[in-house]
């Protein structure tokens, strides 16, 4: 009888790993809510978590309180962040992922409705991933939420990761 072995890398039990996360951080309540229905159609069972604004995304990221118990609040596999929102924009949250070590490699997709013609060019060089202009309809905000997610996401859902503990 051959039998095969498989290694997984020290520390790795995948039976023990969490689904991934997805973390948006936006203000306005009802793009949230759309962005969070559409990932979870786009990855059934996907975690997602909100943050209301760029200050409770940075405490998220920090795991400051309230967000100190990582397995209550975990790190995100993928972020997606508005740029407009009041004290603290996109703009800051990109810089302070930036500076600090390890979370400079999460990717940090921007989706949003900024104006600015130079929003996209600043986002990347501040480390994000990508960047999406926010549709205005409900339809076209589903499909880039979806592409987002399958994007980022999709290897962990081919990995098995995503309903695969019992």
């Amino acid at each position: 009888m051959h039998t095969t072995s498989v290694s997984f890398p020290r520390g790795y039990d995948p039976v023990l790993m969490p689904d991934p996360t997805l973390l948006v951080i936006e203000d306005a309540r009802e793009h949230a809510i759309l962005v969070r229905v559409a990932a979870r159609r786009a990855l059934p069972g996907l975690d997602v978590r909100v943050a209301g604004d760029g200050r409770e995304g940075i405490a998220y990221l920090a795991g400051t309180p309230p967000f100190q118990d990582r397995r209550s609040h975990p790190i995100p596999s993928l972020i997606i962040l508005d740029l407009i929102m009041p004290e603290v924009d996109g703009f800051e949250v990109l810089k302070w992922i930036k500076e600090k070590r390890g979370a400079d490699k999460l990717p940090v997709v921007v989706l949003t409705s900024s104006p600015d013609p130079e929003a996209e060019t600043k986002s990347m060089a501040l480390g994000a991933s990508a960047f999406y202009q926010k549709p205005m309809d409900l339809d076209g905000l589903g499909k880039v939420v979806r592409e987002i997610v399958e994007s980022y996401l999709g290897e962990e859902l081919l990995a098995g990761s995503l309903g695969s503990s019992l």
